[in-house]
């Protein structure tokens, strides 16, 4: 793991056509699904370990179970967007994200997510394995928490 994953994962995206409402402005339930893909992209570059292996091969799954947001300035069709994602801590088998969507600098969109580690046939928690535990507390280390 490079030391500016232990800092921050960070991504742009441009913000297209079928994120947008008629009127080209970004439409809420897409700043959504463009987070989880940064979260995607965090879990196979950072974590080590694609989603499809994790729910295909793995058996397992990262659903979110408490999400709040907030949005502090309009996102317009063809902004390219900065996504930030900071791991605010981990438990068990809880992950805790923050992730910062700028735009030339200017924030646009905040949101917290909690997701929890889980046992896909029994859908129940499970302990983080330990080498991905290893990867949560040198990023939780390297952010300063």
């Amino acid at each position: 793991m490079s030391e500016a994953s232990q800092q921050s994962f960070q991504v742009s995206l441009p913000l297209r056509f079928s994120h947008c409402d008629p009127a080209g402005i970004a439409y809420y339930p897409r700043y959504f699904e463009l987070c989880d893909h940064v979260i995607e992209d965090w879990c196979e570059q950072v974590l080590g370990v694609s989603r499809r292996r994790l729910h295909l091969e793995l058996g397992m799954g990262l659903p979110t179970v408490d999400v709040r947001a907030q949005f502090t300035a309009v996102s317009r069709l063809g902004d390219i967007l900065d996504f930030e994602l900071l791991v605010e801590g981990y438990g068990n088998s809880s992950v805790e994200f923050v992730i910062t969507v700028t735009s030339g600098g200017e924030t646009r969109f905040v949101v917290h997510y909690k997701q929890v580690l889980i046992d896909m046939s029994k859908t129940k928690s499970t302990n983080w394995p330990q080498e991905w535990r290893d990867v949560l507390q040198a990023v939780c280390k390297g952010n300063g928490r």
